[in-house]
């Protein structure tokens, strides 16, 4: 059994120039140690029980230091990454995904995702069952979304219908209600960070310090001398991008997120 703990962000385009939907996958052992490994990390840092412990340093408690906050957010990826857990992100241009705004942008962020989890990453690990658990969206759009994935076939853009029978459970959660979700939140907002700075809005020497432990945790097969993530753990969107402009980004992306991640550029494609 695994679980798929989702989270979106740069959710608009003033945020950053690509939509990213991701998430972590985990098996219950490996939450457990995900768990007792945060517990750890909060207690040895002064974190006291209502501190969020969350990528952006504005959530930063007041009582640590900055350098201790960035060292017990390394630890803490770190960690997750040494209980073997493994990490999918979506991401797709902005100035390609403006036609589908709100809910609907977040819908096929969604539908992408977890299709993505059903029948590849479920499919390639022995046809295992899965659940998904996603941060909290708007209420009524997100049961509404979460209840036509488990009742009903998904509709691909071709109209064809696709069934997605290994997931057996969907939910929503909040912050703070788990320590997977503050892991998730690390993972994510790091490789926001990362994506954003690719884009021109960061700190190279930043990404570079994040990205390794990110890229570790990033679902992938070995193919020969290379370790491809690209339509493993990166799901880029769309496969076929038909704008000069826009092409630019995605190499641009793909090119830096290699260097971030201080793996050879064709390691990430």
């Amino acid at each position: 059994m695994y679980w798929l703990f989702a989270d979106e962000t740069n959710v608009t385009p003033d945020q950053g120039k690509f939509f990213i939907y991701g998430g972590l996958i985990a098996t219950p052992d490996q939450i457990v140690d995900c768990h007792n490994a945060m517990n750890e990390i909060r207690a040895r840092f002064g974190f006291v029980d209502t501190d969020p412990f969350k990528f952006h340093t504005r959530s930063r408690p007041k009582q640590i230091s900055l350098q201790d906050w960035n060292q017990a957010k390394s630890e803490a990826l770190k960690a997750g990454h040494a209980a073997g857990v493994q990490m999918l992100a979506y991401v797709v241009h902005h100035g390609i995904a403006k036609g589908a705004e709100g809910s609907a942008k977040v819908e096929f962020a969604l539908n992408t995702l977890i299709s993505h989890f059903d029948l590849r990453y479920l499919g390639q690990h022995g046809n295992a069952y899965g659940a998904v658990c996603i941060d909290r969206i708007d209420e009524d759009f997100g049961y509404r979304h979460l209840r036509d994935r488990f009742q009903q076939p998904l509709s691909l853009p071709d109209g064809r219908k696709v069934s997605l029978e290994r997931v057996v459970h969907y939910s929503m959660t909040c912050d703070g209600a788990s320590h997977m979700s503050s892991l998730v939140d690390l993972a994510v907002g790091g490789f926001r960070y990362c994506v954003n700075t690719a884009m021109g809005a960061g700190k190279d020497e930043v990404a570079e310090q994040i990205m390794p432990s990110i890229a570790d945790m990033m679902w992938g097969v070995q193919r020969g001398d290379k370790f491809q993530i690209g339509d493993y753990g990166l799901v880029k969107r769309p496969v076929i991008v038909r704008s000069e402009a826009f092409k630019a980004d995605y190499d641009e992306l793909t090119r830096l997120l290699g260097v971030y991640s201080n793996k050879p550029t064709a390691s990430v494609i």
